[in-house]
């Protein structure tokens, strides 16, 4: 349809009635061009090659009656504007006709020019209308269901009314599945009273423009999935309900706390790098103080006969500088700045051999339990300094557990994949020995195991340890070339895991 003029098609096989409308609506403003055929087949072939704005259909023609009439034009031209004829104005045929897509329908009677044409462009721009709703309506469909994210219609009672179809690929449920149910119903409980919280606030607010504080939203498979959501309402009336476009995050938000997690240990590792440093700095001054104090000792011991009250008070001060030898032995090891007679070892040969001292020391009231692996690989490693982890870690074992329990030490061969030794304190990807002691002890929460190797820290009364123990751990095994993790949490004891390079990997 132009401004100038509208193209109809006639479908009409009275000769006089088509005469007088094509009289009535060559007077019409805009101009009526009409086209006229007698049969519906005609009219049909016509439409298939010539375009028209509308069409005027008298439902009953020689070759066709009815709705049969209409259903056959729109096959012919789908969409196409149609306006039936009919002898009366309580025609139920042409009511009918209506309904079946026909925009409106004319008495044969009225033949008032500027009646008709009104009516022509009427029903054209009622056509064009719902061409353009269909459109957008396919435009929006095609959006929505091809979106990542997911939308969903929620009824102010939280009801799910609509879910689009990405609710299938981000949590296994299909479109219709949840419609229906709460929405409640799948978001964790721990999430669940603040979600439940915002729906009954909803009504207030109008807008969420911002996105809200994460949920987790179980998958149909089970598992949890984090999801960031914002809101706004379904109509302009919030009472309609609202709509929701949510998101899952669950892969960014792992990354975040991935890289948190390697930020903190990296903080960690140069904090303890940092102590390292100094400690070793003032362990090597304190043996010059020290060996100044056993000079003077031994001295003054000469000069002593036995069974001087003197001689006593020397010997305690030279036994008081063996003590503090020992501490400085112990910030050396944490240092990484000890000695070390490194020789080929069997790992089970050795703790086999230490079992009866490590007994003794723990008491009968904990077993102790050895679980070797065959063919273990050797290492490479200082025996002593070896003893010295199992003795420290069975000592602190028989101080968690006052009441008793186990101590168990295992073997094995394990290769680290690149994935998880970041979570080794930056042990490198490769084949390692381990050997792992586990006790039943109480355990640590997280903030106390966060800072166990590093020296002087303890949680143990004043004047019951020095908090020497496992920096020294941690020294010897990092000296020899390896790493150490710790696996609990409270009322859970913990697993101590030492790995050793075997000596097929380790350099010359």
């Amino acid at each position: 349809m132009s401004a100038e003029s509208i193209n109809v098609l006639l479908v009409e096989d009275d000769d006089l009635y088509a005469q007088i409308l094509r009289g009535a609506l060559g007077k019409s403003t805009p101009k009526v061009i009409v086209e006229r055929r007698r049969t519906l087949a005609d009219a049909a072939a016509l439409v298939v090659t010539t375009r028209f704005d509308a069409v005027l259909l008298d439902l009953n023609l020689p070759d066709s009656s009815g709705l049969e009439t209409i259903g056959r034009m729109l096959g012919a031209a789908p969409g196409i504007p149609i306006v039936v004829l009919t002898a009366s104005a309580e025609s139920d045929l042409a009511l009918t006709a209506v309904q079946h897509g026909a925009q409106d329908y004319l008495v044969k009677s009225e033949t008032d020019g500027k009646y008709l044409s009104r009516a022509l462009r009427y029903a054209i721009e009622r056509a064009s209308f719902q061409t353009e709703l269909i459109r957008r309506e396919q435009q929006f469909r095609a959006l929505i269901e091809s979106a990542h994210d997911i939308v969903v219609l929620l009824g102010l009672d939280g009801s799910i009314r609509y879910q689009s179809p990405a609710t299938e690929r981000v949590l296994g449920y299909s479109p219709d599945e949840l419609v229906g149910t709460s929405v409640l119903a799948i978001v964790h409980p721990d999430d669940r009273e603040r979600a439940a919280g915002i729906l009954s606030e909803w009504p207030q607010e109008e807008l969420v423009p911002e996105p809200l504080a994460p949920f987790r939203v179980r998958h149909k498979d089970g598992s949890w999935r984090v999801m960031e959501a914002v809101g706004r309402s379904a109509e302009a009336d919030p009472q309609q309900g609202m709509i929701v476009n949510a998101r899952d995050i669950t892969d960014r938000v792992r990354a975040q706390e991935k890289l948190l997690e390697t930020e903190a240990k990296l903080r960690q590792a140069h904090k303890m790098e940092a102590v390292g440093r100094l400690a070793g700095g003032i362990a090597h001054d304190f043996n010059n103080v020290l060996t100044a104090i056993y000079g003077y000792a031994d001295l003054l011991l000469e000069e002593f006969v036995a069974g001087d009250p003197r001689r006593n008070d020397v010997e305690e001060i030279r036994r008081m500088a063996e003590r503090a030898a020992t501490l400085t032995r112990q910030l050396l090891a944490f240092s990484r700045q000890q000695m070390l007679q490194p020789q080929v070892l069997d790992l089970n040969v050795v703790i086999d051999e230490v079992q009866r001292m490590l007994g003794r020391m723990i008491g009968t009231d904990i077993e102790l339990l050895f679980e070797p692996s065959p063919d273990l690989w050797p290492v490479r490693a200082d025996r002593g300094q070896i003893e010295q982890v199992l003795m420290n870690l069975g000592g602190n074992a028989r101080d968690a557990m006052p009441e008793g329990g186990s101590l168990t030490i295992r073997t094995q061969n394990r290769v680290v994949a690149a994935a998880h030794s970041g979570a080794l304190d930056g042990l490198p990807a490769g084949s390692y020995v381990v050997m792992s002691v586990t006790d039943t002890g109480i355990g640590m929460p997280e903030h106390v195991r966060r800072h166990i190797f590093e020296p002087f820290f303890t949680t143990k009364a004043q004047g019951e340890g020095t908090g020497l123990g496992l920096a020294t751990i941690y020294g010897i095994v990092k000296q020899s070339g390896g790493g150490i993790s710790v696996e609990s949490e409270e009322n859970r004891g913990p697993t101590f895991s030492i790995y050793l390079p075997p000596l097929c990997f380790t350099m010359p």
